[in-house]
């Protein structure tokens, strides 16, 4: 392979986890979380109220999503946040392990393709830090460190 192809290749997997500031969408992004849970129940967006959520978007097979769930995990612990994981694509039985492997203790949530359409996401991981509120503070798309997470966090109280 020349060389030039595989320094594209190079600079392209490199990007692709990058942190990169999105647009963030509008209106209230809780009440939009109305979405089954994994175990198959409905989840009640007003348990989120009064504090910052972290919700990112993702799916069991994408590894740059399987690096940044244990620091959303642990930022959001430490930080006292919600944590929600709407699972884009994805088995059940995929996502458990994943979220358990994680640490996860937050809301894990499926999302049929409509939330994920109606906020024009078109890469995971997705990351929407909320405010108290509801309404998104920061957005990000790529693979975020946990560093970035706890600063969002704190600047959404």
């Amino acid at each position: 392979m020349p060389r030039l192809a595989l320094f594209v290749i190079a600079v392209a997997l490199a990007t692709g986890a990058c942190k990169k500031d999105a647009p963030v969408p509008p209106g209230d992004i809780a009440a939009r979380l109305a979405l089954p849970t994994l175990a198959g129940a409905a989840f009640d967006p007003s348990t989120l109220d009064g504090k910052p959520t972290v919700v990112m978007f993702w799916r069991p097979t994408c590894p740059h999503c399987l690096e940044e769930l244990p620091d959303v995990a642990r930022a959001c612990k430490d930080k006292g946040a919600n944590a929600v994981a709407v699972m884009v694509v994805g088995s059940k039985e995929a996502a458990e392990r994943a979220l358990t492997g994680a640490g996860w203790e937050g809301a894990a949530l499926v999302d049929d393709g409509a939330l994920r359409k109606g906020l024009d996401i078109k890469a995971v991981p997705y990351t929407l830090v909320l405010r108290p509120d509801g309404t998104a503070a920061r957005a990000f798309v790529g693979r975020q460190s946990y560093g970035t997470i706890t600063a969002a966090i704190a600047s959404a109280r």
